[in-house]
């Protein structure tokens, strides 16, 4: 562990929009790295525990394997072997946690720990991103992992063409979902559309460099009655625009 490393992240602030994303993604011959970064818009806020992030690497030939995890001051490096021709899949989940708001504000913690709690939901948040290795094919038209996942049909594009994602929920194309897309270069938000009725959404990628799509998704079903009320799943994948 990095000895400047210091937990900063506030993680009430995902009620109003912070997310976790994969960046800097760097191949260095037959050894990948990539960033795992919380704030909002692709712009770092806080550093996150490491104890509450669960990293996992799918390889070309379908096997998994755990990164090395290393902690800076606001960002965390994910190392791993890339030996294979192929597309390598990184995806980081994060430990649940639940917030719950009374009129003190946010808080981390079940409801019934707060009197007079107005709101209280788990947030369940991933990241991903595809690192395409060598003269490997891509071919992922469905999930790898995570309850609430986007796919792409390529791992990467040229600047100016239209991305083509899709949003699955527990495995199933999930119609009517809201999706934002963020550039890394401007730093906001740049467009917001929603899928289709299989789930299918189209973006045009106006400018070059990374980008982040992120969708959410509230299920009412998935409660406990003293501790959340909803849980809301936060899921985001990073491509780059060439």
């Amino acid at each position: 562990m990095n000895p400047e490393y210091e937990e900063t992240a506030d993680l009430t602030r995902i009620v109003g929009g912070h997310e976790i994303w994969l960046g800097e993604a760097r191949l260095n011959g037959e050894q990948a790295e990539v960033s795992l970064i919380y704030g909002h818009n692709m712009r770092p806020d806080g550093s996150l525990d490491p104890k509450g992030i669960n990293p996992t690497v799918y390889m070309p030939d379908g096997n998994t394997i755990k990164p090395e995890l290393s902690s800076e001051k606001v960002k965390h490096r994910l190392a791993f072997p890339c030996t294979q021709d192929g597309c390598y899949t990184a995806i980081v989940n994060l430990v649940p946690v639940i917030v719950t708001k009374d009129k003190e504000g946010y808080h981390i913690g079940p409801k019934f720990q707060f009197k007079n709690a107005t709101y209280s939901g788990a947030f369940i948040q991933m990241a991903k991103r595809v690192l395409p290795v060598g003269d490997g094919r891509f071919d992922m038209n469905e999930t790898i992992h995570g309850i609430l996942e986007i796919v792409s049909n390529k791992p990467v594009y040229a600047k100016g063409e239209e991305a083509k994602i899709r949003v699955f929920y527990e495995d199933k194309p999930l119609a009517q979902a809201e999706v934002k897309a963020v550039s890394e270069k401007e730093g906001e938000e740049t467009a917001k559309t929603k899928t289709d009725e299989q789930g299918w959404a189209r973006i045009p990628l106006t400018v070059g460099g990374e980008w982040m799509f992120l969708a959410i998704h509230q299920d009412h079903t998935k409660k406990i009655s003293d501790e959340f009320d909803q849980t809301n799943f936060i899921t985001t994948l990073v491509i780059d625009a060439k």
